[in-house]
């Protein structure tokens, strides 16, 4: 695919937009170094310093704006796993030793405690100790239970890990799939009998959004890839609202609409996002032409009804049939979502209209949700930046969105934007002579292996196209540096 040059689109970008804020100029946000930098020393030091269960382990689940814990002690498989991408995305970035050894510790916590020993699968809630408090088996929970799990694989090539994260996989696709209407139910018993046989946005696109891309990418095994088109293929088919064109939130079984909790008038944004998001990735590795054309559709609407291009806010809602009906506010995870988004569109598009989206949006993540004072993000803030919610950290607010941004961002802007080489650290617990180990973390076969350094020597000669051909390795650290073909 061609590329603009860098030094075009900041020339471009400069003519078709200007900066708010003056503390970051427009080539900061294009820089995939910024983003680096602000996941290593503006988010994850204050949740190593503030999150952490030194008594129990694992994290705390309720942590305030001054990262006080309040509330329930509780703590949730699904929010320690996103702790668990963090902290291997964080030692992928740094080759941090402690942040790996976060992550190795956090993955034992998981397995431990938080998988069922009898029935397999991971339980919904546990005590602060670990004992479970909530044995059913939400498929939301299953799902980014594994998240972590899988992004932890990626880095170290785990192989307990990955056990866990096949025998997951295999009970979703076994026992909550439904094989006469398509779809995953969205809670079961202890034992897999359903529980809640409807269906819903979060019991079907965030197998794909948390851990099945990364997964194939991992593994590179075809399964995976046909599980996310299918999955893709039913959302497409059952969820779309015919009359709006948006994405709906829940079904009965049959995919039957149900109203649900938001009201029928009512579009979830940041949802939308996701779907569209995850249409383009499967698009960049299938070139399934029906999925990025539902995409593009997806993206027109959200252009007009949830992107604010004034000042860069992805808002949180909108009117299923009029855009008059737009919420004043947006959470952080939707705000990071929007701003992958639209460098996802730039690749598949080559628009450059989608980088002066970006700009936007990344100025108004900069300047709106990173909490200055105290580190990390905000939970909420309204569309003319106010703060609406400071809390740190929740059952659904971890780490995971911010660092997954970051992350994304500096790949994107690399490999499709810069073409800048990209250097990713990786710590193979072991390793047979032959194996193989992906490192390419995006959706894109035109990435190539330039370096590769194994426990500081140059083994450069071990690369094969987008793998590395590993030796007989036990706790090895491994630097791969990552460029575009052309």
């Amino acid at each position: 695919m061609n590329r603009i040059k860098p030094c075009i689109i900041v020339l471009s970008l400069i003519i078709l937009s200007s900066c708010k804020h003056e503390q970051a100029t427009k080539s900061d946000f294009f820089s995939g170094d910024y983003w680096k930098s602000q996941a290593l020393n503006d988010i994850m030091p204050y949740w190593t310093r503030y999150s952490r269960d030194m008594t129990a382990g694992a994290f705390y689940t309720n942590l305030d704006s001054a990262w006080n814990t309040f509330g329930s002690l509780d703590k949730y498989p699904s929010m320690i796993s996103r702790h668990l991408f963090s902290y291997s995305a964080a030692y992928l970035l740094s080759g941090n030793a402690e942040d790996i050894v976060i992550a190795d510790s956090t993955t034992k916590w998981l397995i431990r405690y938080a998988w069922d020993k009898e029935f397999g699968g991971w339980f919904d809630a546990l005590d602060r100790n670990g004992n479970p408090v909530r044995t059913t088996k939400t498929t939301f929970v299953q799902v980014y239970a594994v998240t972590g799990l899988t992004l932890y694989y990626f880095a170290t090539r785990d192989t307990t890990a990955l056990r866990y994260i096949e025998r997951s996989n295999d009970l979703l696709e076994s026992k909550v799939w439904d094989k006469e209407s398509g779809g995953y139910y969205n809670v079961m018993n202890r034992d897999w009998s359903i529980s809640d046989s409807n269906k819903s946005f979060s019991s079907q696109v965030t197998p794909v959004s948390g851990y099945l891309f990364y997964l194939y990418l991992a593994t590179r095994e075809e399964k995976y890839l046909n599980q996310i088109s299918r999955i893709l293929d039913v959302t497409v088919n059952n969820m779309v609202d015919p009359e709006s064109g948006w994405v709906l939130e829940d079904f009965e079984r049959n995919w039957t609409y149900l109203e649900g909790r938001e009201g029928a008038s009512e579009i979830n944004i940041g949802h939308n996002i996701e779907v569209a998001w995850m249409l383009l990735r499967n698009y960049l590795l299938t070139r399934n032409n029906t999925h990025l054309q539902a995409a593009l559709s997806l993206a027109a609407k959200l252009s007009v009804a949830g992107f604010m291009k004034d000042n860069g806010i992805w808002l949180t809602s909108t009117g299923r049939l009029a855009s008059s009906q737009q919420a004043t506010d947006t959470y952080w995870w939707i705000q990071a979502y929007g701003n992958i988004f639209s460098l996802y569109l730039y690749r598949a598009t080559g628009e450059i209209k989608y980088l002066a989206d970006f700009r936007k949006g990344a100025a108004f993540w900069d300047s709106e949700f990173i909490d200055p004072v105290h580190g990390d993000t905000y939970f909420s803030v309204g569309k003319d930046g106010t703060v609406k919610d400071a809390t740190k950290a929740t059952q659904f607010k971890t780490s995971y969105h911010s660092i997954e941004h970051c992350l994304l961002n500096m790949l994107c802007l690399n490999h499709w934007v810069n073409d800048a080489p990209v250097e990713l650290n990786f710590r193979i617990n072991a390793s047979d002579d032959g194996d193989r180990l992906f490192p390419v973390l995006l959706e894109d076969w035109d990435i190539r292996i330039q370096r590769i350094l194994i426990d500081g020597k140059d083994q450069t000669s071990r690369a094969d196209n987008q793998a590395v051909v590993l030796p007989i390795l036990v706790n090895s650290h491994i630097k791969v540096v990552l460029s575009n073909r052309d």
